[in-house]
């Protein structure tokens, strides 16, 4: 696994989901439970997470602690995030075009 578990970088990873989920400090610390000042020091790299927070932070971003710690992505994290951004008919199109594909594989 490349990268490093460095406060700093974990929090400006989490700041920078919560802004590109259009999500304030206030809003995000209430939906995982925690003060907004101690998000803002996990933000700005003075502390640390508990497992149990950094879990509610992925569910909250749908993405995975991989991505959180070290700032790589599975490629199933990556999958749901793509996903997430699609309306409910563009995602069965995609599903449909993915099951189309999975069988013409197993032709080949």
């Amino acid at each position: 696994m490349t990268g490093t578990l460095e406060k700093s970088d974990i929090g400006k990873r989490i700041r920078q989901l919560r802004l590109t989920n259009n999500c304030t400090q206030a809003e995000f610390a209430e939906a995982i439970d925690i003060s907004i000042n101690f998000l803002s020091e996990v933000e700005n790299g003075k502390k640390g997470l508990s497992q149990d927070t950094l879990g509610k932070i992925c569910q909250q971003f749908h993405t995975s602690a991989d991505f959180i710690l070290f700032g790589t992505k599975t490629k199933q994290a990556t999958l749901l995030e793509l996903a997430n951004a699609l309306s409910i008919q563009e995602l069965q199109t995609t599903i449909h075009y993915l099951e189309s594909l999975i069988e013409m594989k197993k032709i080949m």
